[in-house]
């Protein structure tokens, strides 16, 4: 089998949630008509574009005329011949991974068998999944109050938010090293209005998305760990490894981060120095679903949880699925069931909505060759695509 193929589709939505959304999905054919795609992991920000390049680059120097079934060969091809794959960032490995998931959705069509099957099979009948994007425009406490009921009411009994991003004026801005007080007392204003309308029962996820200083991110840990956090996710910059440990062993709540962490020897001084209780590797940036699992295995030797990062379309939700059906620490996956721009609508059959009581059952894909899902050919023909061949 020869790789004859590879289309990069650049799904841009323009500005959504109060920052670009750019979805990035590449597809590879072969000579003998299987398919494979994936998704990099850099839909929101201001990377995706670049990753276009990137992914143009190594499909065609790399990829054309390549057995699509030598994963780990074409990995290491891609990791070192590069000469940026070694020490790279987000678009590099970006690209990197959106390939590599193409490529397990091609040997798991050719072999006939999901990609769990081939990733070590299933572990788990069901997934535990918590609602992200849900929060989008709120300000006062009331207004989380309300919506949090809402997301509960919908059937999740976990759910996260991010409680200083919003200013009291309606405007999405990541706060100060060291927070002023009013942004603190608002912020803990709206986690606690979410604990008290979704009650005791219900698990909360605080996300900071690595802004605070380290003080302030003990000062407001002590202050939140009266309202149970299931994890404190990014609470001071994610590649400060020491500033992460200070803050775990300052906070009595369990400490995220990883989504802005690249391949195992980017993990390896978070998982050694245990300074992250819970790894969140983004599949479509660490380098694919070929070294999310190395990641979760290294995690594993330390007891360490797994909860895969996930922010993009339906592709990158599927990827994801996969991963933690045959995963022995994942822990809980994040789900955006609230998307508004249409993205849904890349896959003909979307998992986001086959979501029931905050679980997604697999069911749902087992026996499906691959990923599991199929690109909607009809829908990306209104974004531009490019084509390497």
């Amino acid at each position: 089998m020869k790789i004859t193929k590879v289309i990069i589709y650049d799904v841009d939505y323009g500005r959504d949630f109060h920052c670009r959304q750019n979805p990035i999905i590449v597809k590879i054919e072969t000579d003998e008509g299987i398919e494979g795609v994936g998704e990099v992991g850099l839909a929101y920000g201001d990377a995706a574009k670049a990753a276009i390049g990137m992914l143009k680059e190594l499909a065609s120097s790399y990829f054309i005329g390549a057995d699509p079934r030598r994963i780990e060969y074409l990995w290491d091809t891609l990791f070192r011949k590069s000469f940026w794959g070694q020490g790279g960032g987000p678009v590099v490995y970006g690209a990197m991974s959106a390939l590599d998931e193409a490529l397990w959705d091609i040997k798991g069509k050719w072999l006939e068998v999901p990609v769990y099957e081939l990733l070590g099979g299933k572990m788990w009948e069901r997934i535990r999944l918590y609602a992200n994007g849900w929060y989008a425009h709120l300000v006062e406490p009331r207004e989380y109050s309300e919506k949090a009921q809402e997301v509960v009411a919908d059937g999740y009994n976990a759910l996260k938010f991010d409680p200083f991003a919003i200013t009291r004026q309606g405007k999405y801005e990541f706060p100060r090293r060291f927070i002023d007080r009013d942004l603190a007392k608002l912020a803990l204003a709206r986690v606690r209005a979410v604990r008290e309308a979704v009650g005791p029962d219900i698990d909360i996820m605080i996300e900071v998305h690595g802004n605070l200083g380290t003080t302030a991110a003990i000062e407001m840990g002590r202050l939140l760990e009266e309202f149970k956090p299931f994890f404190y996710e990014e609470p001071v910059d994610p590649l400060n490894v020491d500033a992460l440990k200070k803050v775990s062993e300052n906070v009595k709540i369990p400490i995220a981060g990883g989504e802005r962490v690249y391949t195992r020897y980017g993990f390896r001084r978070f998982i050694e120095s245990q300074a992250l209780d819970i790894v969140q590797p983004d599949i479509g940036l660490v380098g694919g679903l070929t070294e999310a699992k190395k990641i979760a295995a290294y995690a594993e030797t330390y007891n360490l949880h797994v909860q895969p990062h996930n922010c993009g379309g339906p592709v990158a939700t599927a990827v994801a699925v996969q991963f933690d059906f045959c995963t022995t620490n994942f822990i809980i996956q994040e789900w955006f069931p609230y998307w508004a721009d249409g993205r849904y609508n890349i896959i003909t059959e979307p998992l986001e909505f086959l979501a029931k009581d905050g679980y997604f059952d697999i069911s749902h894909i087992e026996g499906k060759p691959g990923l599991g899902v199929q690109l909607n050919e009809d829908y990306l023909e209104r974004f531009n695509r490019i084509v390497i061949d």
